[in-house]
């Protein structure tokens, strides 16, 4: 069995204060910059009925990223904290001089999250912050003076965000990111802009059929790991014996190892067309539903020969 803990599904929000190394802030703008965040953010969430010590954080250095509670209700990120978190900047922002005041980006998506010695493992994660650092957020910001933006992932507008008439989901507009390897096509919400700049950024074309990011072995490997019927010793024997191909599952080398009897396994269904479709069918046949689950069957989505799919 392998020695670290299986990853859960949490939500992610990471923040990021907006021209933090401009020139003209000294080391004392700087000093209450960032002050000013940690006392926005922990009023914020203290308002919004999120416990500070129930979330896992993480300072960034220019932000922070939080895990937020597991029991925390999704919708509360877009329906209470964004005026709430704009009304904190209000009340910073109204008694500070242009140098230390606050402009912040803010990104939310969920995933599965391994917890490391040193900090966070995942490519959720990962994401969330390609999508703070989209061109588009941070030149619209810019453009319209807005005191806050918000950038939700695809995923967290189609099944949050549009669902809660009290999200003003009408006010997001979706825009492209392009991060080094990510392109995306999340939704942005200015709020607190100067009255009269509004945004003309272009949104992407409405039908651009963007590439989906490829998986790689490690990452199957992970999510393989932390569903509990592939992880276990016995169960995996008894995946094996509810394999539909036989001819796959009866040629998987053996190894005592958790590890490495799972990367036989998974390489060997590599190998043959569909074979990791018919893994899948294994692992939904012990464990029919998990985040666990569903994140190995997006892995199998995204992986890049669709012949073994």
């Amino acid at each position: 069995m392998h020695s670290y803990p299986a990853a859960l599904h949490r939500t992610i929000m990471v923040v990021d204060i907006a021209g933090y190394n401009d020139p003209k802030r000294t080391v004392a703008h700087l000093h209450e910059v960032h002050e000013g965040l940690w006392g926005v953010l922990r009023r914020t969430l203290a308002e919004t009925g999120v416990s500070w010590e129930a979330c896992l954080i993480e300072n960034t250095g220019d932000g922070a990223m939080f895990l937020l509670p597991p029991d925390m209700a999704k919708a509360d990120l877009v329906t209470q904290l964004p005026e709430r978190m704009l009304g904190e900047l209000r009340r910073h922002n109204a008694v500070h001089t242009v140098e230390a005041r606050l402009q912040l980006r803010l990104a939310i998506h969920a995933g599965e999250v391994h917890r490391g010695s040193h900090g966070s493992i995942s490519p959720a994660v990962n994401y969330t912050f390609r999508l703070l650092d989209a061109k588009v957020a941070k030149v619209a910001q810019k453009q319209t003076g807005a005191q806050l933006a918000i950038i939700v992932s695809e995923e967290f507008y189609r099944e949050v965000v549009k669902h809660d008439p009290a999200a003003d989901s009408d006010a997001y507009r979706q825009i492209l990111a392009e991060v080094k390897e990510t392109t995306a096509q999340p939704w942005l919400r200015l709020l607190g802009g100067t009255p009269g700049n509004d945004l003309s950024v272009p949104p992407p074309a409405p039908h651009r059929i963007l590439p989906r990011p490829q998986s790689s072995l490690p990452e199957l490997i992970e999510a393989l790991l932390a569903i509990p019927c592939v992880r276990d010793g016995q169960s995996r024997r008894l995946l094996l014996e509810v394999f539909r191909r036989r001819e796959i599952a009866e040629i998987v080398p053996y190894h005592a190892e958790d590890r490495l009897h799972v990367i036989a396994l998974a390489r060997t269904c590599q190998r043959f067309d569909g074979g990791m479709s018919d893994l899948l069918d294994a692992v939904r046949t012990i464990e029919p539903e998990s985040p666990q689950v569903e994140a190995l069957a997006l892995i199998i989505e995204a992986w890049p020969d669709p012949r073994i799919r």
